[in-house]
């Protein structure tokens, strides 16, 4: 893909990107992305429930399939926040801040499997499968880490949600849950480099592989899918199999991508979590030169032969100072004691300073009673910002 010299003139000022994104889509496709025509599909952590919410895109999940990455018939109970999730769905409605779509299919994919290792709570760090992961204010930790990264036990067996930064090597976590049961292979997704063909070797973030027989799929800069014995040899692991870690685009009309710049050529020619990027004739929100290697994006456009063509492409403001998550439905439980209710799964907890209610009070916590919430995250716990009583 050509390269061309970056215009200044299209920069905009932050803000609006995804509002002005749908409203360019819905136009172009003569009032009704996807109606009569092929649809749409978003990559990005689940920020929501009530439906589900993906890409700031509020799905009506409740005639979905749902499987994960091996095809796997899941329940729509198994989706969590923080999961990251392929989304087709139907077209783009609702207004232009508050997009909504019909899912059709739902497909979870996550970065790694493996052991924790040097866990380093002060820092928000661990290690898995070699790859050193971070823990951000965006990541969410399953219900069994009641007190998030130290209730993870060195040894203990996780899979980690995120993306992965290729400037630093590392993964950012969206969430961290324990797997059960003995694990028969670990797993990385992310670019090959360093594939040398002679010795049969390659790697993945920090981790070297060694493989035999032939596998096509293998060349520098190919972002796939690695699984691997649990044991290395001569600290080199060998490859079990090896399968494509994006998928292959159909033509769609509406598009959002939500991750980092694995691969980076310039501001116009870039990959999204594996997934190549044209932003030639796209509007950018921020200042020139931000863009690069291992930079936090959302991108919106089109898909065309396997290519996104980007109409916006902003950095990742991870949802603003309301809050990265929504859950929205009646309230399952109450404890007052420690100022928390249960809702969509999720534990939250109202007793923060600051927290907004509009149309009720704190007393009006009950079970069974509607209510829109927005936080952050907080360990295994949602901190509530703004509580809204439908």
């Amino acid at each position: 893909m050509t390269a061309f010299p970056l215009d200044p003139s299209r920069w905009l000022r932050w803000g609006g990107a995804w509002a002005l994104a749908v409203a360019a889509a819905i136009a172009g496709c003569g009032g009704s992305v996807g109606v009569g025509g092929t649809g749409s599909y978003s990559s990005a952590p689940i920020e929501g429930f009530g439906s589900v919410y993906v890409g700031g895109i509020k799905y009506d999940d409740s005639a979905a399939t749902v499987v994960d990455e091996d095809e796997t018939r899941l329940q729509r109970q198994d989706l969590r926040l923080g999961m990251v999730v392929e989304v087709d769905g139907g077209g783009i409605g609702g207004t232009e801040t508050a997009p909504t779509a019909v899912a059709n299919r739902i497909r979870t994919v996550s970065e790694l499997v493996g052991l924790a290792s040097a866990i380093d709570v002060a820092a928000g760090t661990l290690t898995v499968f070699d790859q050193r992961v971070v823990v951000t204010e965006l990541t969410v930790f399953d219900a069994a880490y009641g007190d998030g990264l130290a209730s993870v036990a060195d040894g203990s067996a996780v899979e980690v949600f995120g993306s992965y930064d290729a400037a630093a090597r590392q993964f950012l976590a969206t969430r961290i849950a324990p797997r059960s049961g003995t694990l028969l292979a670990y797993k990385v997704r992310g670019p090959v480099e360093e594939l040398d063909t002679m010795a049969r070797s390659f790697r993945v973030g920090a981790a070297r592989f060694r493989y035999t027989g032939t596998h096509p799929l293998l060349q520098d800069g190919a972002y796939l899918r690695v699984r691997a014995e649990t044991q290395p040899v001569g600290g080199v692991w060998v490859v079990r199999d090896v399968s494509a870690g994006v998928r292959l685009l159909p033509d769609l009309d509406a598009v959002k991508l939500r991750g980092t710049i694995t691969r980076f050529a310039s501001a116009q020619d870039f990959d999204v979590n594996g997934q190549p990027v044209d932003a030639r004739s796209a509007s950018r929100i921020g200042r020139p030169g931000d863009l690069g290697l291992g930079s936090s994006v959302v991108v919106d456009g089109r898909s065309a032969g396997g290519v996104l063509v980007a109409l916006r492409v902003r950095l990742d403001d991870n949802g603003g100072t309301q809050g990265n998550f929504t859950l929205q439905g009646p309230i399952e439980s109450v404890e007052a004691a420690t100022q928390t209710f249960v809702l969509r799964g999720s534990t939250v907890f109202y007793g923060a300073n600051g927290v907004q209610f509009e149309g009720g009070s704190a007393n009006d916590l009950v079970a069974g009673r509607i209510v829109t919430v927005r936080g952050t995250a907080d360990g295994a716990r949602i901190t509530a910002r703004r509580i809204t009583f439908d």
